[in-house]
């Protein structure tokens, strides 16, 4: 950019927060307009993550190489991406900067879109590297950010910045699929153009959203400072298997369903455009997930959620026609209910640790389930998809137990401090 235009633009989007955010930056208030802009950046990132299995099979098929090479990639994604998400969090609590957010964006999208064009299988491992990096940093500090920008809603404002990636990664394989049918390998370059766009418009935006953010930030250190409570582990753990669980009912639909509904009769066009609602459709769970959770509690709304889940998602796969396709989708809101009601409850937990907790969430628990999905893929070819997604339709009832398990291990705790306070 030229440095006149540069400073305008810089300058006319930091005024913007600042009347956006300006009257909402006291601590525990509703900064909707910051929250939005974190869900913005975590929709370009996800859109550029939802278009690496697409690239990582485009590539791999073009160079003639098995298919156990996009196994391989794939795995290095998720590694990278997912399950380092903690450590980039625990630095991001202590050593934090408002352009960590921007900066990983970047990061992603550059990387990503360079990777469909390359025909070097090294060169895009390394690709992928960087880009599952950017991913593993964004991820854990959108995550603290929104939490912070919540106020008393925060499970509301993770629920918005989750709705952010979840649309972003359902558009992402269709994008990409239409660019590199048309264009080759140089498809993927095209999306430089609007990604390099966004990740400006957060650049820009990011140092006001931070600003508004710090206010809550330092009531959320003096919570976290006056608490001598010992952070219960064990409950933590659950709850991050609980969601791990809860991945893998997503990740087993969304990879076995075709499957299933191509052996029914429909088209392999529409099994990806039922696949692609199942994934869509989970954006409206998120959104209730936190408005509910705000209103009735975080481990009832999540309890509730995954037990109704399951009569649904086994419905679908028992029915026929358009008929099994609602219900598909109907299961799908209902699974996706839990997932900002889980994070806020590691969040305050861990209330020193915002970033870390949703790394935990987010990242170790996608990455477990995420991984669980091959033990499926067994399942499926013994006794077929249908026995094995009835099977693991029932594992939310797993999901939903250990919720109930920590809600009275958190109610113990509570009674101890109560009787130790008046004994004193």
């Amino acid at each position: 950019m030229v440095p006149s235009i540069e400073n305008a633009f810089y300058g006319s989007a930091r005024y913007i927060v600042r009347r956006m955010t300006v009257k909402s930056a006291a601590p525990g208030r509703w900064d909707l307009s910051g929250i939005s802009v974190i869900s913005f950046a975590h929709g370009t990132s996800d859109f550029f993550s939802g278009i690496v299995p697409i690239v990582i099979f485009f590539d791999v098929s073009r160079a003639g190489l098995p298919p156990w090479y996009q196994g391989a990639l794939a795995f290095l994604w998720y590694v990278t991406s997912s399950i380092v998400q903690p450590l980039f969090g625990a630095y991001s609590d202590r050593h934090g900067r408002w352009w960590f957010l921007p900066s990983a964006v970047a990061l992603t999208v550059v990387a990503v879109a360079f990777a469909g064009a390359t025909a070097s299988i090294g060169v895009l491992a390394l690709l992928i590297v960087v880009g599952g990096l950017g991913s593993a940093i964004m991820h854990p500090e959108a995550g603290k950010y929104s939490a912070m920008l919540g106020g008393a809603r925060r499970t509301s404002a993770i629920s918005i910045f989750q709705i952010g990636g979840q649309i972003g990664y359902g558009l992402g394989p269709a994008v990409i699929g239409l660019l590199l049918g048309k264009f080759g390998p140089a498809g993927s370059l095209w999306l430089l153009v609007p990604g390099v766009l966004a990740t400006l418009v957060v650049f820009a935006l990011m140092r006001g959203v931070a600003a508004s953010a710090a206010a809550v930030h330092a009531h959320h250190e003096t919570k976290a400072a006056g608490s001598s409570e010992r952070v219960d582990r064990f409950g933590v753990v659950l709850l991050i298997l609980s969601t791990s669980l809860r991945y893998l009912v997503g990740a087993s639909f969304a990879f076995y369903l075709p499957n299933l509904l191509t052996a029914r009769g429909f088209s392999l066009a529409e099994a990806g455009a039922i696949v692609a609602g199942f994934l869509v459709f989970g954006a409206a769970g998120l959104y209730a997930g936190g408005a509910l959770a705000d209103r009735f509690g975080l481990v009832s709304v999540s309890v509730a959620s995954l037990v109704v889940a399951v009569p649904f998602l086994a419905l679908s796969l028992t029915q026929s026609g358009w008929l099994a396709v609602a219900l598909l989708l109907c299961g799908s809101i209902l699974l996706s209910v839990q997932n900002a009601p889980g994070v806020a409850m590691v969040q305050a937990m861990l209330p020193r640790n915002l970033g870390m907790a949703l790394g935990l969430m987010n990242g170790v628990a996608f990455g477990i389930g995420s991984a669980a999905v091959a033990c499926v893929g067994i399942l499926v070819t013994r006794y077929g998809p249908t026995s094995a997604l009835l099977a693991v339709s029932t594992v939310p009832l797993l999901s939903a137990l250990a919720y109930i398990v920590v809600a009275r291990r958190l109610a113990t705790r509570e009674s101890r401090s109560l009787a130790a306070l008046r004994a004193t």
